[in-house]
């Protein structure tokens, strides 16, 4: 059975590829449109996906679209448009100070004509590129589809499941106890009561771009103190009879003066921009927790699978974990929507895995690699042994640009689409950032061999498999402390990858060789992109990130490239 599953209606859109209960193809549109967090109809990735695979429409068995089929589509855009309007008791002043929100008032009366453009047109021109395919069509839910992705993908055939975003349609919070695929709802909130919304809430008002920096706040947080602006923000949002609650009043008056005047509301205005995401960062953790002890208390069960966009914060992630009553946890590594694709192709084959890599993207042959060399006129030369060559420039201070085989799955590079370099100076994060036109508020994240990893982190146990994929913060040893202060924290955490020698034995051995030379245990390891693009995907897109970004190396197959 060769089922492709397709997203088409999100702010991420994405296609996986499976068959007879093997991963084959998953990947973002954004990789290939180079457009951060594309929307589009994933057309690109669908035809990255059939040449990756080498297989056309015909071959295909099944069609998974993630979405509810028609009517009851419908029925979501409706409630999309009106339930927060119901719900607020029609705040509509509020709401028709921002044209957005008008608009979307406007279409609430009008919704047929938007639905027709927004998800029946997507479903025909993905049809037309999939002619010749003469199988079924499967529909299967979007806020579901998350929490099929961290089921399926955790191990476990018991655990509690649950999805926290911004809104799947209409669904924001929800959380199952599932034995044997048999699911058990426990609790689920709607919209506007979200913890996606509220995250957002502070990434706009403190000039972020919601929906993409959400983890400078996060990073940002440490810096601050939680219980300056806590009130306030407590009042925002709560947990009500085991539920999520927003205060959505409050979340429009604020969100909507700043839209209007570009600064905080007054009573905001005293806080630095620390301490409010400090609070915001807190009150995140302790209601998202609190629902889920609430959910453990009437099960024995102490394995917790996660997925949603809001489960990208990965401090969120670490309180989680330090549950009492969990003893084990799983981030689905493509938490956001660049995941539900794969996570409604494999419901809808009932696949269970467990990952040992992630690689299931696109590769380039030799071929096309030397063109890309060629048309940039970079220097370069082939090694047979280029890891060795790769830890002995990161020894000696050098930022080394590594592109290997297949392209990693979800939103974190992991080492086929990566920047290394040494973790032993922490004035690195500023001359890196500089290089990258970045501007963080995090260390960068370390990678490690996996039995090292004891001596550097604390509270590995039962952490270990989530970890080899950078979902979750740790504290630190320290030793780590003293030995690779870049990748450690002001708040003394760290987001690792940690690898063994199976899931990448060319990355593995980078690290062993820089081992054997400095007798450090991690390097640096940050996705290989510039300032505001997606991860690299072809060889053209590392050679020009490589060239723009002033990096020493690129290090791309087995050829070390770089420029005088």
């Amino acid at each position: 059975m060769l089922t492709l599953s397709i997203l088409y209606n999100s702010h991420n859109t994405s296609v996986a590829l499976t068959r007879n209960h093997k991963i084959l193809f998953a990947a973002s549109n954004e990789r290939y449109t180079r457009k951060k967090m594309d929307s589009s109809i994933p057309i690109s990735a669908i035809k990255a996906c059939f040449r990756e695979c080498n297989i056309n429409a015909s071959d295909l068995d099944e069609v998974v679209f993630v979405s509810d089929p028609f009517p009851k589509s419908l029925l979501e855009y409706f409630k999309w448009y009106t339930l927060p309007f119901v719900k607020t008791k029609g705040k509509f002043l509020l709401w028709i100070k921002n044209p957005v929100w008008l608009i979307k008032i406007l279409l609430s009366g009008t919704v047929i004509p938007f639905y027709i453009a927004s998800e029946l047109y997507p479903i025909v021109r993905i049809m037309w590129e999939l002619r010749g395919y003469r199988g079924k069509y499967v529909f299967v839910p979007h806020h579901e589809s998350h929490l099929y992705s961290a089921y399926y993908t955790s191990g476990w055939k018991k655990c509690i499941v649950a999805c926290f975003e911004g809104a799947g349609f209409t669904k924001s919070v929800s959380l199952y106890y599932v034995e044997n695929n048999n699911w058990k709802k426990l609790v689920e909130s709607s919209i506007p009561d979200s913890p996606g919304y509220f995250y957002q809430l502070v990434t706009s008002i403190l000039g972020f771009k919601p929906l993409r920096h959400e983890g400078k706040i996060t990073g940002l947080s440490a810096y601050g103190s939680p219980l300056k602006a806590y009130k306030f923000v407590e009042s925002l949002m709560c947990i009500k009879d085991g539920k999520l609650k927003m205060n959505y009043d409050l979340y429009l008056k604020t969100h909507f003066y700043y839209q209007i005047n570009k600064k905080l509301p007054p009573g905001l205005r005293k806080y630095k921009r620390e301490d409010l995401a400090a609070a915001f960062q807190k009150r995140l953790e302790d209601c998202l927790t609190e629902i889920i002890k609430n959910a453990l208390s009437g099960y024995k069960v102490d394995k917790i699978a996660l997925a949603g966009g809001v489960v990208a914060n990965v401090k969120l992630n670490q309180r989680i974990r330090e549950i009492k009553g969990v003893k084990e946890i799983y981030i689905h590594p493509g938490m956001g929507d660049e995941g539900i694709a794969l996570g409604a192709a494999l419901h809808q084959t009932k696949t269970f895995v467990k990952f040992n890599n992630l690689y299931f993207g696109s590769s380039y042959s030799n071929k096309e690699v030397l063109t890309a060399i060629k048309k940039y006129k970079v220097n370069y030369k082939s090694l047979k042994n280029i890891e060795k060559e790769i830890a002995k420039l990161i020894a000696e201070g050098k930022v080394v640009a590594r592109f290997l085989g297949r392209m990693e799955y979800g939103p974190r590079a992991l080492g086929n689409r990566s920047i290394l370099c040494r973790a032993t100076d922490p004035t690195i994060n500023a001359t890196l950032n500089k290089k990258l036109k970045r501007t963080e508020f995090m260390p960068f994240a370390p990678v490690v061999m996996k039995h090292l990893s004891l001596k550097l982190f604390k509270n590995l146990k039962g952490s270990e498999y989530t970890a080899g994929f950078m979902t979750i913060t740790f504290d630190c040893t320290n030793y780590m402390k003293k030995k690779c202060p870049a990748v450690v924290h002001v708040d003394s955490t760290a987001r690792p990858q940690i690898i063994s020698r199976s899931q990448n034995p060319s990355y593995h051995k980078i690290l062993s060789e820089y081992y054997k030379l400095t007798g450090i245990p991690a390097i640096i390891n940050t996705s290989f992109n510039m300032h505001e693009e997606p991860i690299v995907c072809t060889p053209d897109d590392a050679l020009r990130s490589f060239t723009t970004g002033e990096l020493d190396y690129l290090a791309i197959d087995n050829y070390l490239v770089w420029v005088e």
